[in-house]
């Protein structure tokens, strides 16, 4: 496999350059993280379609526009499992990824698993194996060495191969919004409050248990009737937060917390189970 690796500021000024003007780039990160709160980015790896490079971040200092593609709005950047990306990215640059396609995320959105590795489905949707045997290096170190590089650099081997295929399925099942919409949730980190208090008493302790299980039976027929990955539609973890969202404020304050794709499918649906538990 061939890369370059980029070590100098000069040549990631050239690189960028190159990089605005591509329609789409995949793109992984390395990264050792300290703390939760902590982390320390290593490597960027770009694939652009013809080459792959690997961007020291430990021995360039980042400066204003150096790279310009990640925060371009005409440049995809396709990822897979990107939350911690997201995070790997900002933690050098100060900035945010725009215009992400996570091709986990889209897999789920088609009925795929929704926690699928990037090696499992680049043998499930190319027939090819991809090497893991770096997983747990320390990043860190230097020099790297060229099993560590070679790994760094499968990662985003055939990223692009499967954003064209996962995006034509998206728009024949016409979820690319929805997608969209979730993409923009995850970069945003807009989530269900967790530290919300049961403040009313009219649901009882089974009926709130007998309610999320006719809740996740809905989910499940509507995931099925959807081909939508049902961890990603509405998980166990979510239905509860929704339904301790209800208790603590309202059903309307609760719907309001759902993207618009979720919302859309629930809502006649959910009619039923809200006036038979007396939630409204």
């Amino acid at each position: 496999m061939i890369f370059n690796l980029i070590e100098k500021v000069e040549d990631l000024e050239f690189l960028n350059q190159e990089l605005v003007c591509r329609p789409y780039v995949g793109v992984d990160t390395e990264f050792r993280r300290t703390t939760k709160d902590n982390m320390k980015l290593s490597l960027i790896q770009v694939n652009d379609g013809e080459e792959i490079y690997l961007i020291d971040c430990l021995q360039i200092e980042y400066i204003e526009d150096i790279c310009d593609f990640l925060f371009s709005n005409e440049v995809i950047k396709i990822l897979h499992s990107c939350k911690e990306d997201y995070e790997a990215i900002n933690s050098w640059t100060g900035r945010n990824l725009v215009n992400v396609f996570d091709t986990q995320l889209a897999n789920a959105f088609l009925g795929g698993s929704y926690s699928i590795g990037y090696q499992d489905l680049v043998i499930e949707k190319i027939d090819v194996k991809v090497d893991k045997d770096e997983t747990r290096s320390n990043w860190l170190r230097r020099p790297l060495s060229d099993s560590q590089l070679r790994y760094a650099a499968s990662d985003v081997e055939f990223l692009s191969h499967l954003f064209i295929d996962l995006e034509e399925k998206l728009r024949e099942e016409e979820k690319l919004d929805w997608f969209k919409e979730e993409i923009l949730t995850i970069a945003s980190h807009n989530h269900i409050n967790e530290d919300k208090k049961n403040s009313r008493q009219n649901l009882t302790k089974q009926n709130q248990k007998d309610f999320l299980y006719d809740f996740n039976y809905l989910v499940e027929e509507l995931s099925e009737e959807n081909n939508i990955n049902k961890t990603l539609f509405f998980s166990k973890k979510l239905q509860k937060l929704f339904l301790l969202e209800i208790l603590s404020s309202d059903l309307k304050s609760a719907l309001n917390t759902l993207t618009l794709w979720r919302k859309k499918l629930l809502m006649k649906p959910l009619d039923n189970l809200i006036n038979l538990y007396k939630l409204n």
